[in-house]
Parts: C-alpha cells; structure tokens; sequence
C-alpha cells in the first residue's frame, strides 16, 4: 500500500485530506489548473504512480483516455460555473497504459468563497470485468446499467419489508453480498436513530398517502460503520396488483463530512475575524467595502456592520483622495503589499490614527477581485510619542532654560565684583536650581498619577487649601465666591496638583503687581457633573494661542497645564480655555473644567 501523496499542504483541506487518507476509494485532488495536488493511497495504488512522476507534476489528461479528455473539460467548466456535482463513466489510464474503467464523482473545492480546485471520488469497476462479459450476453443494456454501471444503490422492496432486489452499488454501500441483502427485512440494516422514520415513511407510502420522495437517514455498514444515505423514493403496482418501492440511494458521508469540515472552517474563519482587536475590511474593485467586522464598526463608531458596507474608501479614511484611492488599487492589481500609517474617520468627525496592513485578493485565474485591509488602532502609541516628544521637549527648552540662568548668573562671579552683584548671581543661580527642581517635581507627579486609581475627593477642601496657598507663596488673595464645603468628585490626591497649577498660571502670567491682580474661582455642580472655573485679569491669549495651550507637540502651555490636561484626562472630565470677558482676550483668560460627581459615577 503506497503512502498517499500531498504537493502542498492545505491547512484548510487538512481534516478532509486525513479522512481520505483512510477510505478505502480513491481520492484525488486537483488544483484550478487541473494538476494533481493530493491523492490517498488507494488512489496512487489504482493509477500506479510513483513518486519521480507525481514530483514532476501530474496533469488530469495525463490520467483519462484521450477520447475522452474532452468530455472531463466540460464538465469541469459546468461545475466552475455552479452546476451540481455528477458522476461519469471513465477509462483511467494508469502506469501501465492500461485503460481501467471507473465510476467519477466530482465536486467543487471551495475555500474563502473561492474555486480552490476539484475533488474526486473513483470507483474501479475492473473487477467486475469477467461478469460484465457474461451478463451483456444475456441481459438488456439498461440492465447491466442499473445493476453495474449505477453510481447510486438501486433497490426494489416489496410490500413486507423485503428486498427483491439489489444492485452491486448497494452491496458496496452496505458491505453485504446480495445474498446477505436478498430476501430480508430492510429495517434490519437501517441506523437504530433511523428505523422509525423509514418505516413509517415506507407503510405510508404503500397506502398511497402524500410523504417525501427524497430525503435523508442512516445505515449500518457489515463493519458496524454508519453512513450517511441519501435516497429518491417512490412506489409502483405490479401487473400481479402488488405494490413495490423502489428507490435509488445515495452514500453521502463523504459529502456531509466535507460540508461539516467546511461550516468549522468558515465558523473558525468568521470567528477569527469577529475577535480581532484590529479593524479589518474587504474592498472589492471599485473601492467600495464588501466585508468589515466589528472591532472597525466600532473604530469608525457606526451602530452596525451594515452602515459600513457599500461606503468608498475616501469616506473611511481622511483626506484621501480619488487619486490616492487609485494609486493604491493599481498597486493592488500589481501584487504590492503594503503597510502604512493613515486616519479613520470617525463617525463624530473626529480622527483615529491606524497602522494599515493592505493585501490584493485575487481569483483563480488570477483576476483582481479587491483587497484587503487590517487596521490597527494607534492612538495610544501616538499619545505615548507625543508625551516622550513634550519631555524632550521639555528638557531642551525649560530646563534649558533654566540652566542658562544658573550659567549666566556664575559668568557675573568674578574677582572684583561687588556684593550686590554676588547677591543678584546667587539669586540667578538659585531661581534657575530651583526651576529645574519644580519642573522635574511636576513631572514625576505626572508620571505617579497614571498608576492611582480614582476615589471620591472633595473638590472644595482641594480647592481652599491650594487658594490658601497661593497667598503665602505668591501674596494674591483668590475670590472663591460662595463655594460649598463639601463637594465630592471622581480624582486622586493629585487633584491639588491640578489646582495648584491653574492657580499658579493665573498669577505668575499676570503681570500687575500682587495687589491688583484677580484670580477668581467659581464652582457649580449640574446634575452629575462638576463645573470649576479659574480666571485671571492678566494679559490673556488669542483664540490661536487658546488652541495650542494644551498641545503636548507645542509645549506651548508648558509643563504646569500639561499636567492640568493629563489629570483632567485621567478623571474623564474635560477642560477649556475661553476669555474671561466674552471677545475682550485683553481681559483675561478663564479655564473651565468639567468632573464627574462621585455619588453619581458608581
């Protein structure tokens, strides 16, 4: 017995090619090209073959007599175009050059939604030669058809339950003789799951009432094996008045084996593209999306896969073009795999920075059928680079800075200077020492607050002890209004930083002097939200500058609003900058901040 052969290994035919690595029928598989990809041993065994030749690569017409290659191609075509699977009579060429007569099915490999090839099952009718010679000399042609040639069972049962007849298909079906069919009781080789509906069907249908003509059940092999039985059914009336069923039958285990393979197949397949944590979509030739799953609904934010499908590229990806969508689908057809960075758009407007893995899909005969695209979302790793970009950018210009004071403030440290000169150097060198370590203080704050989990705090208590504050340090007495004692909302102890921050803004970029400068907190709670406002009369922003105050990529806001936005952040509030008199930015500036009350966020 020969080892079956395999050109490439298919992981999605794996579970099929082991089942027919066991059947005792031959079993081949052709590529699109019809060049023989897999064959079980009972196959190789049948057209003996060996191994120089199947490495050489083995086309179908090198195996079917020529007379008859032409019929094999129009079948093939039929079932390319969607015909149901058949059978036919074939002379098989084997090593040898003898012709060997065969029964063929053939059928469909469909993989993906696409032709990946053909299967086929042989039965060799060789053995029955010497019989054939025999019976055509004394029997009809059609005879010999139903009884050898059939590539279906054929029975005839008469009104008690007995065959009288059988034909060789039915004994292979069964693994019995016919005389171990002949005579007796067809329920004793039905599937005990089977025998109720079979024999209800049967007494029905010798009455004459209306029941199926077709449908499916379970037998039990010799062996013990169950099979699967496909059977067409109907009833005739002899001319000695009784009543006979007569049905062809069908082995389909094969069949419901491949199409189980081929539902966990697509269940693994859709299951696979269903729990992605990337996005991904299928565009067919047009650009337009075919397929998406659910991680890009929810990237995009539309209510259902459906709202998706239909839409172009350029309607899913910002500031694409008509150009741009073409430059990339000639590069599909081309082959060209690539992998670039690109936006969503979002549903809201907004953007969603993506790491894009785009593919070509292409038929059987190699035509262009779209392409595919993984996105991957990057928001995070964009958010992390910016905040390594605002660090360094931190180090290169505050602290820079900073060092060129201290710098400046040793040049003034000569020999002959006089004490008021040595006192304003220390004092240069100090501040700038003193910056350093306040920037490099308000940075590790920033860095520890990411860890700690949210609690309830009150906002107010947060608020009087910074403003408190804010008077010693910096002599300016804040106006806190009618603020309650006791507001909770969702923060952590770093909650002070963030006042004091906004505290300290306002007085530091004002630049009147302590007595005549304003620093004016308001607090309102709105439902289950929060609102704080902290306003200053200094020299104020314009509406350009207001937009870049909290962009970590400008730096513009420095490191003190920086981290008034992270934390802000973190307590899933949110934070604005408006003129504290409406259009007059020379007034002055007001910062509001939205937080989540604590007793409503549980």
């Amino acid at each position: 017995m020969r080892q079956s052969f395999e050109r490439e290994p298919s992981p999605q035919r794996k579970q099929f090619r082991q089942v027919a690595d066991t059947m005792h029928i031959p079993v081949l598989e052709f590529d699109p090209l019809l060049l023989l990809m897999y064959a079980n041993s009972a196959a190789l065994d049948l057209l003996q073959l060996d191994k120089s030749t199947l490495e050489k690569g083995v086309h179908v017409d090198a195996l079917i007599a020529p007379e008859q290659q032409d019929l094999v191609h129009d079948g093939l075509k039929s079932l390319k175009k969607g015909a149901d699977p058949t059978s036919i009579s074939l002379r098989v060429v084997v090593g040898s050059g003898l012709k060997v007569p065969t029964q063929v099915y053939t059928d469909r490999i469909i993989i993906d939604g696409r032709l990946a090839g053909y299967v086929a099952y042989v039965v060799d009718l060789s053995r029955r030669a010497a019989a054939e010679e025999k019976i055509l000399s004394k029997m009809e042609v059609l005879e010999l058809i139903v009884d050898y040639y059939s590539f279906s069972g054929i029975i005839i049962v008469d009104e008690h339950y007995r065959f009288e007849y059988v034909n060789d298909k039915m004994c292979d079906i069964t693994g019995r003789l016919r005389s171990e069919l002949l005579g007796h009781d067809f329920r004793e080789f039905l599937h005990p799951d089977s025998v109720d509906l079979v024999a209800e069907r049967y007494q029905l249908r010798q009455r004459g009432e209306e029941v199926p003509s077709m449908y499916e059940f379970k037998i039990l092999r010799k062996d013990g094996q169950a099979r699967d039985i496909r059977m067409n059914v109907g009833v005739i009336k002899g001319r000695d008045g009784r009543m006979r069923t007569v049905a062809q039958l069908l082995d389909i285990t094969e069949e419901k084996e491949r199409a189980r393979l081929l539902t966990e197949s697509e269940h693994r397949y859709r299951s696979l593209v269903e729990t992605m944590d990337s996005g991904l979509s299928v565009d067919n030739t047009a650009g337009r999306t075919v397929l998406a799953n659910d991680a890009l609904r929810r990237m995009l934010g539309y209510d259902s896969i459906e709202d998706i499908v239909g839409i172009p590229i350029t309607e899913m990806l910002l500031g694409w073009t008509e150009n741009d969508v073409k430059t990339k689908l000639d590069a599909r057809k081309l082959g060209k795999i690539e992998h670039y960075e690109a936006q969503l758009k979002h549903k809201s407007g907004a953007s969603v920075p993506v790491m894009v893995s785009a593919s070509p899909l292409f038929g059987p005969d190699n035509e262009y059928l779209g392409s595919m695209a993984v996105f991957t979302d990057v928001s995070e790793l964009k958010g992390a680079e910016a905040e390594v970009h605002f660090l360094l950018d931190l180090l290169l210009h505050d602290i820079g800075n900073q060092l060129q004071l201290i710098l400046a403030g040793g040049d003034f440290l000569t020999p002959d200077v006089d004490s008021a000169q040595i006192e304003r150097s220390r004092r240069y060198i100090l501040d700038g020492a003193n910056r350093c370590l306040e920037l490099i203080q308000k940075v590790r704050r920033a860095e520890e607050s990411k860890e700690e989990p949210l609690r309830p705090v009150n906002i107010a208590k947060v608020i009087r002890t910074e403003a408190e504050l804010v008077y010693r340090q910096r002599g300016v007495q804040v106006d806190l209004g009618d603020l309650n004692d006791h507001i909770l909302v969702l923060a952590d102890q770093a909650a002070s930083q963030l006042l004091w921050n906004l505290l300290e803004n306002a007085v530091v970029h004002n630049n009147l002097d302590p007595q005549n400068k304003l620093v004016k907190v308001r607090g309102r709670v709105y439902g289950d939200t929060f609102m704080l406002s902290v306003a200053d009369n200094g020299p104020g922003l314009s509406d350009s500058k207001k937009a870049e105050l909290f962009d970590p990529s400008r730096r513009y806001g420095g490191v003190g609003l920086h981290l008034v936005r992270r934390l802000v952040e973190k307590y899933g509030g949110t934070v604005e900058v408006t003129d504290r008199v409406r259009g007059k930015p020379e007034h002055g500036l007001k910062f509001v901040i939205r937080l989540q009350m604590a007793e409503q966020a549980s």
